[in-house]
């Protein structure tokens, strides 16, 4: 499979190459304002508190005597 088939795989997603290129073309503070921004979106959505729980049960599992 080349390349462009690859990428035409991915089209519409935030992988296809040019997005790759877009992303290695910012800035590290660019970087750390996407970073803010999607760490907010995971924060309002509720995905961070259950990665949280999530994390909690796997530490408490592997803490309890077998």
């Amino acid at each position: 499979m080349s390349t462009t088939e690859t990428e035409d795989l991915w089209r519409g997603t935030s992988d296809t190459g040019s997005a790759i290129r877009a992303r290695a073309a910012t800035t590290p503070a660019q970087r750390l304002v996407w970073l803010e921004e999607s760490l907010l979106l995971a924060q309002a959505s509720g995905a961070l508190a259950r990665d949280r729980a999530r994390r909690q049960r796997q530490a408490e599992e592997w803490a309890s005597p077998r």
